[in-house]
């Protein structure tokens, strides 16, 4: 098994950007246009990516145990 800190498994950054600024960094990555982004912005919305596409892949619900 295999535990794990709620706080620490979602990006820091993601706390403080909001849905558009996660697609502008999306757009500027697709256009190769990454002068002003940072490698922990690319990380923040790569950590949001991956939990977009699980909830909309997801086939059963997830089990979290708090102990």
């Amino acid at each position: 098994m295999k535990q794990v800190d709620p706080e620490m498994m979602v990006h820091p950054l993601r706390l403080e950007l909001n849905d558009d600024h996660f697609a502008g960094i999306v757009q500027r990555i697709e256009s190769n246009d990454l002068d002003d982004v940072t490698t922990e912005e690319i990380l923040a919305t790569e950590d949001f990516l991956y939990d977009l596409l699980a909830s909309k892949l997801q086939t059963h619900w997830g089990v979290t145990t708090l102990q």
